[in-house]
C-alpha cells in the first residue's frame, strides 16, 4: 500500500478507494468519484522502450499515485491536423492541460459508487494511433457514469512508433505494443476495479477511429481473450490489420530514415538510446501513409487469421459495430483525401482496370446522376462506402454467423458546419453523451442547432450504449425495436433525428464492394482512420 503524504488526507470532496494496485485517493465532482492518472503498467522507458509493458507490482502504483487528482501524461505526439483546421477540436484529443511523457502508461476511472457492482466500459481513444489520450473532454466518463450509473475507464497507450513499430524480428515480444498496452490495461482492470465499484466480469470495450480498431484487434488478439465480455466498435474493421510482410517493409523504412543497420545485431540498442526529438521527427515525416500501426498479424499478439479468430470468440463476446454514413469527408478537413473527385476517378482509384472497375463506375454515376450529387459528394459517398462501410458490415457479418450477438448501425446525423455533415468523428460527442463539452462545436455546428430534436437523439444514442453495456440486448432499446444483424435479416439501425431500423441498408453497393474485395487495393482515405 501507498501511505498517505499530506496531499492526501481526507477532505470532503475526496474519494478514497484501496484496491490490490494501491491506495488510491481521487475527488467526487458533480455526484461522480474520479480518478485520474492512474498506473497501470511500469514506465516504458530506458530497457523497456519498445519492450511488452510490464505491470506494477502489487501494492506499489508508484509516484505520485497517491494523489488521483490529476490526469497522467500523455503519449508522445504531434498536433493532429483536425484542430489545425477547427481548433476547437483540440478539445477531443487531450486536456489542455496535459503533458507528454514516454512514461504515460496510466488510466482514469470515473464511477457512480465505489461500493457499486456496476457495468464497466473500458473506452480506447482513436487518432491514427499518431495522435489523442484518454484525457480528451470528448470522452469524458462522467455522463454516463451519473446518467447511467457505468463505470468509465479511459487509458493511455504508447502511440506512433513507441506503440506500433513492429521489431517481432529483433525480438519476438516487441509487436503490437500499443496493443499490448491495451491488454495490460484490461488486467490491471480485471484485478482491480471492483475497488472502483466495477463488476469485473461484466466488461466492455469500445472505441471510434484508432481506437475502434484496436477494439477489433483485441477481439482476435489471444491475450485479450476474457478479459472483456462486450464490444462497441465505432468507425472500425479489420481491414486495417497489418501483414507481416507489410510490417516489415515498413520497420525497414523506418531504420533506414533513422540510420540503423536493420541486419544488424545492436537495433534495439540504438533504438533504446535514440532521443525521442528523433523519433518524434521520423514520425512527422512519414506521416500516417507509411502505416505503422499496431495491428500486426504476426501470430504472436494478433491472430495470424483475424476473420477465424473473430469467428472463434464471437459466441463469446456481444457487439455493437456502425460507422457514418459520411465517413470521408473528415479527411478532406484534415488534407488526407482530396475534396473532390468524380465516381470515375473515385472507383479507378480502388479497383484495377476491368470489367468491376466499369461496373463500379456505372453504378455510381447513375447514383450521382438520379440524386443530384456533385463531384464533391460523390467522391465522399464511393469512399466512404469502400473503406468504411463495407468492412465494418463484413465484421458484423462474421461476428453473427458464427453465433454472437449483432447489432449494425449507421449514424446518419449531419452536422451544420460547412462540408462536415454525417463525417468521422461527428458520432462521438452522442454516443459518449458529452453534447456539451469543451469544442463540440467546432465539429457539429453552433450549439443554438443543438435543438429539441438533435438533443433527445443524444440522449437516446447514449442510454442505448449504456443498456448495450449493462445487458448486450438492444432489441428494445431507446432508439426503438433494433433487431440483432444476421445473414438473413441485416437489420441496420439508422441513427438519425427520426430513427429507424433499414434491412439491407445499401445492399446494391455494399454488396459490390464486398463481392469485389479481393481486388480491391486500399485507398489514401483507407489509412485515414485519423479522430
Amino acid at each position: 500500500m501507498v501511505d498517505p503524504s499530506p496531499a492526501c488526507i481526507d477532505h470532503p470532496s475526496r474519494s478514497t478507494v484501496t484496491a490490490p494496485c494501491g491506495t488510491v485517493h481521487g475527488v467526487v465532482q458533480g455526484g461522480v468519484h474520479v480518478f485520474k492518472g492512474v498506473r497501470f503498467a511500469q514506465a516504458p522507458v530506458g530497457a523497456l522502450r519498445f519492450a511488452p509493458p510490464r505491470p506494477v507490482a502489487v501494492g506499489n502504483i508508484g509516484a505520485p499515485q497517491c494523489d488521483a487528482t490529476q490526469f497522467g501524461a500523455i503519449s508522445l505526439q504531434d498536433l493532429d491536423p483536425l484542430p489545425k483546421a477547427l481548433p476547437g477540436a483540440e478539445h477531443n484529443f487531450y486536456s489542455l492541460d496535459a503533458r507528454t511523457s514516454e512514461d504515460c502508461l496510466n488510466l482514469n476511472v470515473w464511477t457512480p459508487d465505489t461500493g457499486g457492482t456496476a457495468a464497466v466500459y473500458v473506452y480506447i481513444h482513436g487518432g491514427a494511433f499518431l495522435y489523442g489520450s484518454g484525457t480528451g473532454a470528448w470522452i469524458d466518463g462522467a455522463q454516463h457514469a451519473r446518467e447511467h450509473g457505468v463505470v468509465v475507464v479511459t487509458l493511455n497507450y504508447r502511440l506512433g512508433l513507441l506503440g506500433g513499430l513492429w521489431l517481432g524480428d529483433h525480438d519476438p515480444h516487441s509487436s503490437n505494443l500499443g496493443l499490448q498496452d491495451q491488454i495490460e490495461a484490461l488486467r490491471w482492470v480485471r484485478a482491480n476495479i471492483a475497488a472502483f465499484g466495477g463488476d469485473p466480469d461484466l466488461v466492455t470495450i469500445g472505441g471510434q477511429s484508432a481506437g475502434a480498431m484496436s477494439v477489433a484487434a483485441l477481439l482476435c488478439a489471444p491475450a485479450a481473450r476474457g478479459l472483456f465480455h462486450r464490444g462497441i466498435i465505432e468507425s472500425g474493421h479489420l481491414a486495417a490489420t497489418v501483414s507481416l510482410e507489410d510490417a516489415r517493409r515498413t520497420t525497414g523504412t523506418v531504420l533506414r530514415a533513422l540510420h540503423i543497420d536493420a541486419a544488424g545485431d545492436d537495433v534495439m540498442e540504438h533504438l533504446r538510446s535514440m532521443s525521442a526529438l528523433r523519433l518524434l521527427s521520423a514520425e512527422r515525416e512519414f506521416g500516417i501513409a507509411i502505416r505503422a500501426f499496431p495491428l500486426v498479424r504476426d501470430g504472436v499478439v494478433l491472430a495470424a487469421d483475424v476473420n477465424e479468430a473473430l469467428r472463434d470468440i464471437a459466441p463469446e463476446v456481444d457487439l455493437l459495430v456502425g460507422t457514418t454514413s459520411q465517413e470521408d469527408r473528415l479527411f478532406s478537413i484534415t488534407g488526407w483525401a482530396p475534396p473532390t473527385q468524380t465516381a470515375d476517378e473515385a472507383v479507378s482509384g480502388m479497383l484495377p482496370a476491368g470489367e468491376a472497375r466499369e461496373t463500379g463506375i456505372a453504378l455510381y454515376s447513375r447514383l450521382a446522376a438520379d440524386a443530384g450529387l456533385d463531384d464533391a459528394a460523390i467522391g465522399h459517398l464511393i469512399a466512404t462506402e469502400h473503406d468504411w462501410a463495407t468492412p465494418a458490415r463484413a465484421v458484423a457479418a462474421e461476428h453473427a454467423a458464427a453465433g454472437g450477438r449483432t447489432y449494425h448501425y449507421e449514424f446518419a446525423w449531419e452536422s451544420s458546419v460547412p462540408d462536415v455533415g454525417a463525417a468521422h468523428l461527428v458520432d462521438l460527442p452522442f454516443f459518449m453523451g458529452n453534447l456539451d463539452a469543451s469544442g463540440v462545436p467546432a465539429l457539429l455546428g453552433d450549439e443554438v442547432r443543438f435543438d429539441n430534436e438533435t438533443r433527445a437523439l443524444a440522449d437516446d444514442i447514449s442510454a442505448s450504449v449504456a443498456q448495450f453495456i449493462r445487458t448486450g440486448d438492444l432489441s428494445s432499446s431507446p432508439l426503438g425495436t433494433w433487431p440483432v444483424f444476421t445473414a438473413e435479416q441485416r437489420a441496420t439501425m439508422v441513427m438519425d433525428r427520426s430513427s429507424q431500423v433499414v434491412q439491407d441498408r445499401l445492399a446494391d453497393r455494399l454488396d459490390f464492394w464486398q463481392a469485389n474485395s479481393a481486388e480491391s487495393v486500399e485507398s489514401l482515405t483507407s489509412l485515414g482512420f485519423v479522430e
